[in-house]
């Protein structure tokens, strides 16, 4: 199994965990706004997916896949706490969530770390959750 089939698979998979995850919908709606590309005048808060990462890491008889993929919330919400909020439920969502994978078995997942701070626009409060997941075939 190609490793890029377990990246999109994990792909998927975390789309469908952050959307099924009730934190997550409190946070980001009923339909939560989690996008690849984003609208053109967007509802805030909102999720984008970023870079995703994949490098073999398997030995010569256990193949295995680490998987890098970064994650960036938005809010406009003038203050700290709408940011912290969504961390919490993403981070929660990751930690917790029921990980189904069309190709390839999830070994692990581990949120590495998370940032907030002000965009240079000055209005907005960028979030940024990077995790890390272990595949195999």
């Amino acid at each position: 199994m190609n490793d890029n089939n377990q990246a999109q698979a994990l792909a998927k998979a975390i789309h469908s965990v952050l959307s099924n995850n009730i934190a997550v919908q409190s946070v980001f709606g009923q339909n939560p706004r989690l996008y690849d590309h984003v609208p053109e005048d967007p509802i805030f808060p909102y999720l984008t997916y970023g870079p995703l990462r994949s490098a073999d890491i398997g030995g010569d008889d256990t193949p295995m896949t680490a998987h890098n993929m970064t994650l960036h919330l938005w809010s406009r919400y003038c203050g700290r706490a709408e940011i912290m909020n969504m961390l919490q439920a993403v981070t929660g969502a990751i930690e917790n969530g029921n990980w189904q994978l069309s190709a390839g078995h999830l070994v692990s997942t581990n949120v590495i770390f998370t940032d907030q701070f002000r965009a240079p626009d000055g209005h907005t409060m960028h979030g940024i959750i990077r995790l890390n997941a272990t595949t195999q075939p």
